[in-house]
C-alpha cells in the first residue's frame, strides 16, 4: 500500500496545544520521546490507516494510542488522506466537542 497523506483538522488544534502544555508543565517527562512517538504514530497511520481501533460508537472514527504517552490520535480516512480529528488525552479530557464539530463540518461538506 502506498503511503497516504496525513493532515490535522482544525479540531485537533486544542488537543495538540494541550499535549504541548502538558509536557511543558511536567519537565520530568521526556518531551523529545513524546514527540518522537507522535511522529512514529503519524508514520504508522500513513502506511497502515486501518491500524487503529474504532472509537466508541463512531462508524468511521478510529483511535491510535501514541506509545508511551497518555495521548491518542482520533482520525478518519477519506479521499486517500488520514484526517486527524483530535489529539485525545486518555486520562479524561473528552474529545466529544472535536467530534461534534467534525461531524457538523462533514455533514455540511456532503450537502454541497
Amino acid at each position: 500500500m502506498a503511503e497516504l497523506d496525513l493532515r490535522y483538522l482544525a479540531t485537533a488544534e486544542h488537543g495538540l496545544r494541550w499535549m504541548r502544555t502538558y509536557y511543558s508543565r511536567n519537565p520530568q517527562l521526556d518531551v523529545v520521546r513524546a514527540v518522537d512517538a507522535l511522529r512514529r504514530s503519524e508514520a504508522m497511520l500513513r502506511t497502515h490507516p486501518e491500524a487503529g481501533h474504532l472509537y466508541e460508537d463512531y462508524e468511521n472514527v478510529h483511535e491510535w494510542k501514541i506509545p508511551n504517552t497518555a495521548f491518542s490520535l482520533l482520525y478518519t480516512l477519506a479521499r486517500g488522506t488520514v484526517w486527524v480529528i483530535d489529539v485525545r488525552d486518555q486520562r479524561g479530557l473528552s474529545s466529544a466537542d472535536a467530534l461534534r464539530v467534525f461531524t457538523a463540518e462533514l455533514r455540511a461538506a456532503m450537502k454541497t
